[in-house]
């Protein structure tokens, strides 16, 4: 058991880069509702493989932050500490690794886009407009309604889950069972509320943190009925889409799960090659700020560039969709690397503590754990 719980807390740090990744892949392409078409017309080929990886396969990045956020905030608790000192450690440190890096992170977006707009301005540039369009709309828009810096809607998520965290430990120590069943109902009910189900993902984690499932066994031991499963669903929701009744989003939400487990058992996999090991342990301390940053014009000005030098042919749709977002990720990869160079504990600051500044993480854990 002891080996398989170390593994586990490795296979959670050498997933994060993987899933940063298929972020970024996420969000380099546009939704388009137009409908699949039953061709092989290759611009039609294009729409269905670039939204069947894009939008759909790549939805399990975030599903799988959310249930390691939920997984994690119980795992370590042992009997008879749970109360309320317990839920005020966690919460703590939580200002410090969720509630401060999202407010310094919407903050960050609005200075840019005004300091981009007056830039431009000033040198006569016709600049995109709606990024203070965003700004225009005030704090509200900022922090909780928007957000502006878009992706973290998964940070406003996370403050309120966390908030709510402890509301889980009773139902799922008396009643598990029930409790299991609510949170799946609730999963399956956000089909037709049209809402993304991250309470029931970070609520599927918890449920394991606090029954001490490990995960990982659970995962290998559906290996293969899970491939098949996803492998099934994952182009039968991928070919409804831009549908009228919404079956895309439902057979996503039947995917989503099982394509979780597939993903894992690959990343299992190949934690065997110590190369890709130690790469992806590595490179765990830049996915904050990935995250964070990609949206902050970067993406935006990628495309662009890539519009500019390649055009808009389907050749170069395809160029621009396999590379835009590796150019992406170099470029926040080089941001970090020369950042931590310049002010590591500005940095570490800005990244909730998640950057390997040994000072600064040293006196996170003396004030929080």
């Amino acid at each position: 058991m002891d080996n398989l719980e170390s593994r586990q807390s490795e296979l959670i740090k050498t997933m994060r880069f993987p899933l940063i990744v298929l972020v970024l892949y996420e969000h380099s392409v546009r939704t388009y509702n137009a409908p699949i078409m039953r061709s092989l017309d290759s611009s039609n080929v294009f729409h269905f493989l670039t939204e069947m990886f894009s939008h759909f396969f790549c939805a399990i990045a975030v599903a799988w932050f959310f249930f390691f956020s939920g997984y994690l905030f119980y795992h370590n608790l042992e009997d008879g500490q749970y109360g309320l000192q317990w839920a005020k450690g966690k919460w703590g440190r939580r200002i410090h690794s969720v509630l401060i890096p999202h407010f310094f992170w919407n903050l960050l977006n609005v200075g840019m886009v005004l300091l981009v707009t007056w830039l431009f301005n000033k040198l006569g540039i016709t600049i995109n407009s709606d990024q203070m369009v965003g700004v225009e709309k005030g704090p509200l828009f900022w922090f909780f309604t928007g957000p502006i810096d878009y992706p973290l809607w998964y940070l406003r998520d996370l403050i309120i889950l966390s908030l709510l965290a402890p509301l889980f430990y009773y139902p799922v120590k008396k009643w598990p069972w029930i409790t299991l069943t609510a949170i799946l109902l609730f999963y399956l009910a956000s089909f037709k509320m049209d809402f993304y189900p991250s309470i029931s993902l970070f609520g599927m984690g918890v449920w394991m943190g606090i029954r001490k499932v490990n995960f990982v066994d659970f995962c290998r031991k559906l290996k293969f009925p899970a491939g098949a499963v996803a492998c099934f669903l994952l182009p039968l929701a991928a070919s409804f889409h831009g549908g009228d009744f919404g079956y895309d989003r439902f057979f996503r939400l039947l995917f989503i799960p099982s394509g979780m487990i597939t993903f894992l058992n690959i990343c299992d996999h190949l934690y065997e090659f110590p190369g890709y090991r130690k790469l992806m342990l590595k490179l765990t301390e830049t996915v904050f700020f990935i995250y964070a940053a990609h949206e902050i014009y970067i993406l935006g000005w990628t495309k662009g560039m890539f519009l500019r030098v390649f055009g808009e042919t389907l050749p170069a749709r395809w160029i621009a969709y396999l590379f835009v977002p590796v150019v992406t990720g170099a470029v926040c990869l080089a941001l970090f690397y020369l950042l931590k160079w310049m002010m590591p504990k500005a940095l570490s600051f800005a990244c909730g503590w998640r950057t390997v500044h040994k000072q600064s993480f040293q006196r996170f854990n003396k004030r929080n754990l």
